[in-house]
């Protein structure tokens, strides 16, 4: 019965009944206005699916790569716009637009808030907005093995070249042999459990570390899912809880890797963990930032002859690399001892190393965004390879698919993907600075957008600057940028292929051009 209802009408019946859970909390909270808010948004949503359901319903659409990938955009579009009905109706001075920036950054899992402070929206929007995260981190992984992983992209790509299975310099965008309904069944009974007791499971960690309540839960929603949204002043950092801190790196780390997800694709070859080239490649960066952050906080303390406290010293170390852990996994929370750190040396805050972090990001197919691990990796090998040919140009190196194709294929189509992100930033910030933001705020802005990391432009960019203090055009440009972080520049470009849209040429040709032969059928 549920197969035949439109994917984008049973999302909008599903969110519209996790609208139950904060009407319930405003209940016990005794606040009628947000009870009726939530309430009628709930109804309304309902009658919006119903009817969806109604006109959709006789369609009968083939599954193909246009299909399949106008549909996830299509949902991120209208999901965000459905979620954003109870804030207006709670706080009409956010305005529409406000509004629906403050539900597109949830539900891309970018984070950040348009709120100029909390106590400016009752408890159980910051709880709604915490939901709507953990369900946009819940779509997203849907999304990267339902829809992505099966037409390589997502960094499928360059994981199905490492595999030996691309042949040449492409992304394929042939419809795969397993239905549309048959892959997500197998995505969800895979990710579903994983997902929902990890968040579980993190929240009693913090209820016991941590005063319980309504911060330990959102904040579990929101390391699980990376959306790094918090309900409290100060962030997460405010709660001050090493143990907190430790449990929620450590899941961090979990969720921004394939560790627990690699059963939900038949795509790509099945690694242990310990080989997985996206979890070394992680702790080696997060290895490199925190001895540099380290280091730079440490001679900042030689310099200006204070006595070295060995505690202190300590917890500057945990603090960096709390720190470079979630920027890297592209969460954006800070650790309660980075400011330890900071006023340990008196430094000023080394922004340009944590964006760096998050414009590297988390794996391929999680909640992570940014320009994927295994993209970096991909780079790196080729970077490497040509400085041995330099050295030696009769070296041969590698054998195998696998080595090949990773280096040539996957390096290729990695760099290709580079490119369109940095054509995508630099649009970002000509339309930010034409609005009358300064240069050094928007590519701060725009790279906190694109990489789906939030609270990245609260912590980097000077002068107190944030989501709240930006006008309309700002957020707009802002949230464009987030659902193109989110649905992968390169997939937008797939989808806009003029070829994807004549049948006739996409019968009659095999190929098409996106940086190289992109196969391409219906």
């Amino acid at each position: 019965m549920l197969r035949r209802i439109p994917v984008i009408g049973l999302l909008i019946a599903l969110l519209a009944v996790l609208m139950l859970v904060p009407m319930i909390y405003a209940v016990i909270a005794s606040e009628w206005r947000v009870v009726r808010a939530f309430l009628y948004s709930s109804i309304f949503g309902l009658m919006c699916s119903a009817s969806i359901a109604v006109l959709l319903r006789p369609m009968k659409v083939q599954d193909t790569a246009r299909h399949e990938l106008l549909t996830l955009l299509l949902v991120w579009v209208f999901l965000s716009i459905f979620a954003c009905v109870p804030l207006i109706l709670l706080t009409p001075q956010l305005g529409f637009v406000g509004a629906w920036f403050e539900m597109v950054a949830a539900l891309t899992t970018t984070g950040g808030s348009a709120y100029p402070r909390v106590s400016a929206a009752p408890e159980a929007v910051h709880l709604w907005r915490g939901m709507v995260g953990w369900f946009g981190g819940l779509l997203t992984l849907m999304a990267a093995y339902v829809v992505l992983a099966p037409r390589r992209l997502g960094g499928f790509e360059v994981l199905a070249a490492a595999d030996g299975l691309v042949t040449q310099r492409s992304v394929d965008l042939r419809v795969p042999g397993a239905q549309f309904a048959s892959r997500t069944d197998r995505a969800l009974k895979t990710i579903l459990p994983v997902y929902t007791l990890m968040t579980i499971g993190l929240g009693l960690v913090f209820n016991v570390a941590d005063k319980p309540g309504l911060a330990s839960a959102v904040h579990a929603m929101s390391v699980v899912s990376t959306s790094g949204i918090s309900p409290v002043e100060g962030g997460f950092a405010a709660a001050g809880s090493f143990w907190a801190e430790l449990a929620a790196a450590f899941c961090m780390v979990l969720a921004a890797s394939r560790v627990f997800y690699r059963d939900a694709t038949q795509t790509g070859r099945r690694r242990a963990w310990t080989q997985d080239p996206e979890l070394r490649l992680m702790v080696i960066f997060v290895a490199l930032a925190t001895a540099l952050l380290f280091l730079r906080h440490w001679v900042g303390v030689l310099m200006i002859d204070v006595d070295v406290d060995t505690l202190d010293g300590l917890r500057a170390f945990w603090g960096t690399l709390f720190t470079a852990i979630s920027f890297i996994t592209t969460t954006g929370f800070e650790s309660h001892d980075w400011q330890t750190a900071r006023d340990w040396s008196g430094l000023a805050n080394p922004g340009l190393i944590l964006l760096a972090l998050c414009t590297i990001g988390g794996a391929a197919a999680t909640t992570a965004g940014g320009v994927k691990l295994i993209r970096a990796y991909a780079l790196i090998r080729h970077g490497t390879r040509e400085l041995e040919r330099i050295a030696m140009p009769r070296s041969v190196a590698g054998s195998g698919a696998g080595p090949r194709g990773l280096r040539r294929e996957g390096a290729f189509i990695a760099w290709a993907f580079m490119m369109l992100f940095i054509m995508a930033l630099m649009a970002a910030v000509l339309g930010l600075t034409l609005t009358g933001m300064n240069f050094e705020g928007a590519l701060v802005a725009a790279i906190a957008a694109l990489s789906n990391t939030g609270p990245a432009f609260a912590a980097v960019a000077e002068g107190g600057q944030s989501f709240a203090t930006l006008d309309s055009a700002q957020r707009v440009i802002l949230a464009t940028a987030m659902f193109l972080g989110r649905v992968e520049t390169l997939a937008a470009i797939a989808l806009f292929n003029p070829d994807s849209w004549n049948r006739r040429n996409a019968r009659s040709k095999n190929t098409g051009n996106i940086g190289g032969q992109t196969p391409l059928s219906h």
